[in-house]
């Protein structure tokens, strides 16, 4: 768990830094096209935004350093971009096997640091795959968010390439999964949401 909350609060910094920014830029562009407001939408558009925010400061962000030097009081802010070809793997299944059946002295608790770094990977793209068909109709198909998810997670494993983060077949496998699991529960609440609203209507009568 204390993995999760590593990711959600480094997220949280770059979204609490993005959100003036998109609210200016929000109610600018909204001014200029004269475009009616609907709050509901308007909200899930945040959140998408302020998601996306989040899941690049964990995937195609350079890794940053911010902090004073104790020897000098000098202020530093480093970004590391550097290739790591050491931490490459093309091999499919490779990085999974090694997390579910293959030990590693070198970690404390490696059980459970394997079993987070899996489940961490999945639910970092789930939300997308809730969020995209809510926000465009024309990405409610599993295909469509199959593709997607494979492209998206093959070009942030490009990008990790060459800013000093590992680059795995596996991630994008996990990350995959994860958007096709947030599209199964988008779907899950469409049907709940559209039987309840047929329900209602026809009690109405």
């Amino acid at each position: 768990m204390s993995l999760i909350m590593m990711y959600i609060k480094n997220m949280i910094g770059y979204m609490v830094m993005a959100l003036p920014i998109f609210l200016i830029s929000r109610f600018i562009f909204i001014k200029i096209k004269k475009k009616r407001i609907n709050i509901k939408n308007e909200i899930v558009l945040l959140i998408f935004v302020l998601y996306i925010v989040g899941l690049a400061s964990q995937t195609v962000i350079p890794m940053l350093t911010i902090g004073i030097l104790n020897d000098t009081g000098k202020f530093i802010i480093n970004f590391h971009i550097f290739p790591r070809n050491e931490n490459v793997n093309l091999i499919p299944f490779h990085t999974l096997y090694q997390y579910l059946f293959q030990a590693n002295t070198n970690v404390d608790n490696w059980d459970q640091v394997s079993i987070l770094n899996i489940f961490a990977n999945m639910l970092l793209f789930s939300p997308m795959g809730f969020l995209v068909p809510l926000i465009w109709k024309k990405w409610d198909s599993f295909k469509e968010i199959f593709f997607l998810g494979l492209g998206i997670t093959c070009l942030i494993e490009i990008v990790q390439l060459f800013i000093g983060r590992s680059t795995d077949i596996d991630d994008v496998i996990l990350n995959t999964f994860g958007m096709i699991i947030g599209y199964a529960i988008f779907l899950i609440l469409k049907k709940v949401y559209l039987k309840t609203n047929n329900l209602s209507q026809s009690q109405s009568f």
